[in-house]
């Protein structure tokens, strides 16, 4: 079929240059974003963080109280103790157990309720970071975009964290 061995060198030429061409046609851009430090920029974060102050003052201002008066109470025991009766070290034992006992029914729900709040607050910041880096990744044909604590090593070139924050510090 190939006769003579400048058609073998024509047609070795064409597949090796299509090859070629086709690895180039598929390289992929790559970057990375350092999401924590996106979420730590943002004014979204810092909203979130006062709103959330407000939302539990009142209840963390009584919890704090409550620590206050046990810490109080309990060091009076220590101290005064001694020079107390025994009915007034058992009426401020009693006091403090009641006053451990209201910190309990205070402490522990107002924790789990904040804790739920920030997990509710921290996603929809998590939503909105994941939607600028679609923007951004879009925006500059960026095929794959990693979270910065999964590459072992990067050139800050590749690094999209900085646009990644101004396009969700545009988002309400």
């Amino acid at each position: 079929m190939f006769n003579n061995s400048l058609t073998k060198a024509a047609v070795l030429l064409a597949a090796t240059l299509f090859m070629a061409s086709t690895a180039m046609a598929n390289t992929v851009k790559i970057g990375f974003v350092d999401v924590q430090a996106v979420a730590a920029s943002i004014p979204q974060s810092a909203t979130m963080q006062e709103t959330l102050r407000t939302e539990f003052a009142a209840r963390i201002e009584q919890v704090n109280q409550l620590e206050t008066d046990i810490g109080f109470n309990m060091e009076k025991l220590r101290r005064d103790g001694p020079t107390m009766s025994e009915q007034q070290q058992q009426e401020l034992a009693k006091k403090i157990g009641e006053l451990r006992q209201q910190y309990e029914t205070l402490a522990r729900p107002l924790d789990e309720q904040m804790r739920a709040r920030q997990n509710e607050e921290r996603n929809k910041i998590l939503g909105l970071i994941k939607t600028a880096i679609d923007v951004v990744a879009e925006r500059e044909k960026f095929d794959i975009v990693l979270n910065a604590t999964s590459a072992v090593y990067a050139k800050p070139q590749y690094d999209i964290s900085d646009a990644v924050a101004a396009q969700a510090s545009k988002a309400k």
